[in-house]
């Protein structure tokens, strides 16, 4: 009674098998590609991380146009989104650290709304990352600049609240970025203090090798 049922049914489960087992794959090469060129993007190697972007994007397009249509039960599953979240904090890191005036919103870069804010809250984190370089090496405007970056974004991200299930993750997201603002902020003041500290040292030091030049 049921065979012919069950038999269609296990013609589009072996379809969407393989193609499931296909975005595996392209989500691990993808996540790897968007690694890279945020590391890129930390070392301020931006042409290596926009080769490394160019190619994400084809892939994304591809799994855009074949997937949403014919298979969309695998297409908002977990490791699309996972592609499409390391896809935008990398793109839009890139952007920033560029200085771009105009910045992609999800359609642009093809991906949901959903990947989108997931993407832009972890770009907070790499916001950090950058800033503290940026600290360690005394360029300190950089750092600030970083610093009004991840609060322009937790101000916009802070303003959505919807609940959990439709937005999940996104609120501890929103918890994290406060905390790490204010880590960045405290370290920003502290090495820029420490830096005015010691050049008054220095200059203290050297009206103190003038006056013993002088007696002498």
């Amino acid at each position: 009674m049921f065979e012919e049922i069950i038999e269609r049914i296990r013609q589009k489960l072996d379809v969407d098998d393989d193609v499931r087992e296909n975005s595996l794959k392209a989500t691990r090469k993808s996540v790897r590609l968007c690694q890279e060129a945020v590391a890129s993007i930390q070392r301020d190697d931006f042409e290596a991380a926009r080769k490394n972007l160019d190619e994400c994007t084809q892939m994304l397009r591809d799994f855009d146009q074949s997937l949403r249509t014919e298979c969309p039960e695998i297409y908002y599953k977990g490791n699309i989104m996972t592609m499409q979240q390391e896809y935008v904090e990398a793109a839009l890191l890139l952007a920033l650290m560029e200085g771009k005036t105009e910045i992609q919103g999800p359609e642009a870069l093809n991906v949901s709304v959903y990947a989108y804010l997931g993407g832009l809250g972890d770009t907070v984190g790499e916001l950090r990352r950058y800033s503290l370089r940026a600290i360690r090496q005394e360029r300190f405007e950089q750092a600030e600049k970083c610093l009004k970056l991840m609060e322009e974004l937790y101000d916009l991200l802070h303003t959505l609240d919807y609940p959990e299930g439709l937005l999940p993750g996104l609120r501890r997201k929103v918890d994290v970025a406060r905390s790490l603002i204010e880590k960045t902020r405290t370290d920003l003041t502290y090495f820029q203090h420490g830096k005015d500290l010691v050049n008054k040292m220095n200059r203290l030091i050297e009206s103190l090798d003038k006056f013993e030049l002088k007696k002498e």
